[in-house]
């Protein structure tokens, strides 16, 4: 791997989770110029459902599942634990709920809010316990995903209960 790939791999690792967040502020700017100003609740839900929870859990899902190791090490975990295909298979299924609230609402998006929340909840309470207990503040799990593994459902809940 020559030095620019592993200045890129390295970028993207850092800041590549940011992408789906970044897509739908700009996604729900663009459908608040096209539409209604009073519905911007109902753009940020749908759009943090379909694309900063669908989008970003296929993503994480895939990773977990053809780049484990790299994951695991990302995370600070040891290599070779069969957790990440599990984890990649349950991000790989909220993932696609989230993608498929582009195609109901209702109901459908308060179930797949409950068991993203459920689970990602979960994980930052595992996060958490792993800094506390072997010190582990590596990005991967101290960074971009504990903080939005905790305040996603949160938006989500707030946003689906003014909804």
């Amino acid at each position: 791997m020559n030095s620019l790939q592993s200045k890129a791999n390295k970028l993207f690792m850092s800041f590549g989770m940011y992408i789906p967040i970044i897509c739908v502020a700009i996604v729900t700017y663009f459908d608040l110029q096209k539409g209604a100003v009073e519905d911007w609740n109902k753009y940020l839900l749908y759009n943090l459902l379909t694309i900063g929870l669908g989008y970003q859990m296929v993503a994480s899902g895939i990773m977990h599942i053809f780049f484990g190791a790299k994951i695991a090490a990302y995370i600070g975990w040891p290599k070779g634990s069969p957790f990440q295909f599990e984890v990649g298979l349950a991000d790989l299924g909220m993932g696609v709920l989230g993608i498929m609230c582009g195609y109901f609402d209702g109901s459908f998006w308060l179930a797949t809010i409950v068991i993203s929340s459920v689970f990602l909840w979960g994980c930052v309470v595992g996060h958490l316990r792993d800094m506390i207990k072997n010190k582990n503040f590596n990005p991967g799990s101290a960074g971009f995903v504990f903080w939005w593994g905790l305040l996603m459902p949160i938006a989500l809940i707030v946003l689906y209960m003014r909804y």
